[in-house]
């Protein structure tokens, strides 16, 4: 088998690209339209001033690539049957399988090149002579390092913080075995923190529409071959995830390739393979990869001579050369059922589920969800309702007479859904909700489980609606699987469930909806690998978006719908104090922090809260130090202990426990009840606005609300006075539809 690989950056060289410009006016041309620098004199690089830099670097090396592969096809050389290419080599690799046509490739790598420039702050180590179970290990030791390639059975780069990368080399050196190299640049690539770069990067995909490869495309991020339709979401994985070269050689050997052909600067992927040599696979059988009949190149690239037999998925027109420009394209959202691909769209659609849509009535393919304490409150559903949109009132924390209230003010509003408080009486909230035709339920909090009333509403009379927001990945499966068969059979016995609704329960996922709540880039698709295989009707969704950039990411990475969060209690109709919201819309990315929980306070949750504004999570951690070190409140020391009465509570703890019921006691469960009742009476104060208690306030909030007040810092949405509940959706979600 013919495979064709190309290099990444650090194969370029002053010169480059002799003997293909001149070939090549056209494309040349075209790319000094888009780089904005003639290609020959940015090759050239006379003065020093671009090949050092990774925004001229990049479309460099992407040309050079590009047209050495043209001149080999147009002087006859027999062409690919597979195509790979090292982290920026990809994007050559995907044109010349007729994925992306020249213009759309050259300007998202032009488009990459900036973002990847623009991140400064950490660098890059090649580690050595090591194996991968020593690689991991040391990873398991630094936290801020990630692995960014896997080149070879021992060579690895890792990325992180350049204190992080500081400390690989330390460790290796410790070791006394294997070297590390560190790499001379300040962008940590392929790793989480560059995740900025790749929310940003999700608006220029949202721009083009690859057409299926023509023949297989080896993915950096996978090791095995893109898969159409997956392409705009494996790209956008390309910046927080490694490069798997590895994997990538060991797929060629298997297949029967002998050695790639290094197509572009330099021969740096040649000399891996055949170092590599040796410890690669001996080819299968049949090979992993399908021998099919390659395309032919671009139009404008001279046809290769004597294709033996017509491709087999030949690339649609738009795919087929040089163009003044990609036509207008629907974004590029998975959405469960959102309707033909993009390439085959006529018309821009809704970015999203469309079934999401129908099922709860809205226009855009976005929820708000709720916040605890009744802060996502009647006026603030309304207002949704009123413009198409839908959010979930935030019963958690609430009496039930406080959330009947609720549901009696909500009586006339067209649609709205109710967050699922965990651990109370269940069946009394769920016979509450089924009384006043509640269709939408939202679960969420490190508490979310599938309690036997959960399924009750979801099936016990007519479908309705489960929105799943889960922390991590076992939560969200959790929520993608039936019930347990035993609760299904109680719930039938009990008169709760017919035989229809027990069949439907025992077969159909408990959540009709399930959100991840953070590590979008790596668990969404993770979740959509576990949904496609396990419950394919329900719908994936990323919770916590706050700029447009943050949604066009989501949809990219194959979601179906996304969930707004803490920038919900910075809207005009929040039932929060102004105070707090205040405090939110002051609030930068970086100004979160995770404190101690109160209600998981023994188990050392934690959740994020603002800490601009505030000392609650440094004086809650400091509670928290305390609860671990000491077994009661005596062995604090009353010196200590006057100082708490003083900064946190602001009156006698002897008070606090009268009003926790243990007035009297002293022992480690007591401890750990006046240090969570802290917590909680720095969230009434931040509700309420007490005066005298601001740095104790306790304000949940994400980056997400931090990134929203940057969206808007010259827009009138800076004053959350004119952050009404529909504006934000629409500021979200306007760019992506």
């Amino acid at each position: 088998m013919r495979a064709w690989v190309f290099p990444g950056q650090g194969s370029q060289h002053p010169g480059m690209g002799e003997g293909f410009l001149d070939r090549f006016p056209a494309e040349c041309a075209t790319a000094e339209r888009i780089i904005g620098v003639p290609p020959a004199q940015l090759c050239r690089d006379a003065r020093g001033e671009y090949l050092g830099r990774t925004r001229y670097v990049q479309p460099a090396v992407f040309l050079v690539s590009v047209l050495a592969a043209r001149a080999a096809l147009a002087d006859g050389r027999p062409p690919p049957e597979v195509v790979a290419g090292h982290s920026l080599g990809e994007y050559a690799a995907l044109h010349l399988a007729g994925c992306l046509d020249f213009d759309s490739a050259l300007g998202l790598v032009v488009r990459r090149g900036q973002l990847m420039e623009s991140v400064t702050g950490g660098g890059m180590v090649a580690v050595l002579g090591l194996p991968l179970s020593r690689v991991t290990e040391l990873l398991a030791e630094i936290p801020d390092v990630d692995l960014a390639n896997h080149n070879l059975p021992d060579q690895f780069v890792l990325a992180g913080s350049a204190a992080g990368v500081r400390a690989v080399v330390d460790a290796v050196r410790r070791h006394g075995t294997g070297r590390c190299v560190p790499l001379a640049v300040s962008v940590p690539a392929h790793s989480r923190f560059m995740a900025g770069a790749a929310e940003a990067f999700a608006v220029a995909l949202r721009e083009v529409a690859p057409a299926p490869p023509s023949i297989p495309v080896v993915s950096n991020v996978t090791g095995a071959p893109h898969v159409p339709g997956e392409i705009p979401g494996t790209l956008l994985r390309h910046f927080v995830e490694p490069v798997r070269w590895w994997d990538t050689m060991c797929l060629l050997a298997r297949s029967g390739v002998a050695e790639p052909v290094e197509v572009g600067p330099g021969e740096v992927l040649t000399k891996m393979w055949r170092r590599a040599a040796g410890s690669l696979p001996a080819p299968a059988p049949g090979g992993p990869l399908t021998r099919a009949a390659p395309v032919p190149p671009p139009t404008s690239v001279a046809p290769p001579v004597a294709a033996p037999v017509a491709p087999a998925v030949p690339p649609p027109p738009a795919a087929r050369g040089p163009a003044p420009g990609p036509p207008p394209a629907a974004p590029v959202g998975r959405g469960h059922d959102s309707g033909p691909p993009p390439a085959a769209a006529s018309r821009p659609r809704p970015a999203g589920s469309s079934g999401l849509r129908a099922d709860y009535g809205i226009r855009y393919a976005c929820l708000a969800g709720s916040s605890p304490f009744g802060v996502t409150s009647p006026a603030f559903l309304r207002r949704l309702s009123e413009a198409g949109l839908l959010g979930f009132f935030g019963a958690q924390g609430l009496a039930p007479p406080e959330i009947r209230a609720a549901l009696a003010e909500l009586r006339d509003v067209r649609r709205y859904g109710m967050s699922w408080p965990s651990g109370g009486d269940e069946r009394a909230l769920c016979d509450l909700y089924l009384a006043h035709d509640v269709r939408h339920v939202e679960v969420t909090g490190p508490l979310a489980v599938v309690s036997p009333q959960l399924v009750r509403f979801r099936h016990g009379d007519g479908p309705r609606q489960v929105l799943a927001r889960a922390p991590d990945l076992a939560t969200a499966v959790r929520f993608l699987r039936p019930a347990d068969p035993a609760t299904v059979r109680a719930l039938a016995a009990a008169g709760h469930l017919d035989s229809a609704s027990a069949g439907a329960a025992a077969r159909e996922a408990v959540a009709t909806d399930v959100a991840v709540e953070r590590d979008a880039h790596a668990l969404v698709p993770a979740l959509v690998a576990v949904r496609d295989r396990e419950a394919p009707a329900v719908r994936i969704g990323v919770a916590g978006v706050g700029t447009p950039a943050a949604v066009a990411a989501a949809f990219a990475l194959g979601a179906d719908f996304v969930v707004t969060t803490t920038v919900n209690q910075c809207t005009a109709e929040a039932a929060t104090s102004d105070a707090a919201k205040d405090l939110l819309a002051a609030l930068d990315v970086t100004d979160v922090r995770e404190a101690p929980d109160p209600d998981l306070f023994e188990l050392g949750a934690r959740s994020p809260v603002a800490h601009r504004g505030t000392l609650f999570a440094a004086r809650a951690e400091e509670l928290y130090r305390m609860f671990l070190r000491y077994d009661r409140l005596a062995d604090v020391g009353p010196r200590r202990l006057a100082e708490l009465e003083r900064t946190h509570f602001g009156r006698p703890l002897d008070e606090v426990r009268a009003d926790l019921g243990v007035a009297g006691r002293d022992d480690r469960h007591v401890l750990a009840s006046v240090c969570a009742a802290y917590c909680r009476e720095a969230t009434t104060a931040a509700l309420r606005g007490t005066p005298g208690q601001r740095l104790n306030y306790r304000v949940p909030a994400s980056t997400d609300v931090g990134a929203f007040n940057r969206l808007v810092a010259a827009e009138p949405l800076a004053d959350w006075r004119s952050r009404h509940a529909e504006l934000v959706t629409e500021r979200l979600l306007s760019e992506a539809n």
